[in-house]
């Protein structure tokens, strides 16, 4: 029996329900636009359209009912989400991305050895985050050697390998990740997926170029990445100094 908000898919069996129009989960290439809501639980599987159901919602002034009765929503497992949402957003999007990520990178990778070596962030003992203050710690016996303003990226999981912005995240406090919310912002603007839609398949790899792009938009000093049980998280350190 599949608890509310989930559904038996014949392909993916229980997953979460979500809702598309009904061109989408046979299409390819027909765009792809989605209806977020910050910190709202769906964030990661908004409802979606195409962009046919677009221009007609755009023509209607918004979602009335002749919009509705032509979109004609259907219901999708999360894992059917992901691939039509795939398949249908703009192909021409994913270039865009590479590039950046390429230049991000470029960006990020002589900041990171310098702030490597000039703090000498490999030799230090511990390292605590703390959400209140904004800050990562890097210490020696009880005693804070640098210091770092920052801000979350996201996390990668190892067990499901997906991707999830910080930004559609509400374990984390809006202090340390209202920043990210620019990446966002970068992404509907230039229709790229990876940085529009809140959850996506990933690798750590994933996670590293993520947060070059923040680290790059952002102008970062450097990023760093916490480990967990089952999980990356990432952070860029918009801010790195000695400890008073």
């Amino acid at each position: 029996m599949s608890s509310p908000g989930e559904i038996e898919c014949r392909e993916h069996g229980t997953a979460r329900a979500t809702y598309v129009c009904r061109h989408l989960p046979e299409g390819r290439g027909r765009g792809f636009h989605q209806a977020v809501v910050p910190d709202d639980a769906e964030t990661r599987f908004p409802d979606a359209w195409c962009d046919a159901c677009e221009r007609v919602r755009d023509a209607e002034g918004g979602w009335n009912e002749r919009a509705q009765a032509g979109a004609g929503l259907q219901v999708l497992c999360s894992s059917c989400y992901l691939k039509a949402r795939l398949l249908n957003w703009p192909r021409e999007s994913v270039l865009e991305t590479e590039l950046l990520i390429e230049r991000s990178l470029s960006y990020l990778e002589p900041r990171q050895e310098l702030v490597r070596e000039k703090y000498r962030l490999d030799d230090h003992k511990r390292y605590d985050w703390d959400q209140d203050t904004g800050q990562l710690i890097f210490s020696n016996a009880g005693s804070p050697a640098v210091v770092a303003d920052i801000q979350f990226v996201g996390s990668v999981s190892t067990r499901t390998n997906t991707w999830l912005w910080s930004w559609a995240n509400t374990s984390f406090l809006e202090a340390v990740r209202a920043q990210v919310r620019r990446v966002r912002a970068y992404g509907d603007e230039h229709s790229l997926l990876k940085l529009a839609c809140a959850y996506w398949t990933a690798e750590e790899e994933d996670g590293w170029q993520m947060s070059a792009v923040a680290a790059f938009l952002l102008e970062a000093q450097g990023v760093y990445r916490s480990p967990g049980d089952d999980h990356f998280t990432f952070m860029v350190m918009t801010d790195v100094r000695w400890a008073q």
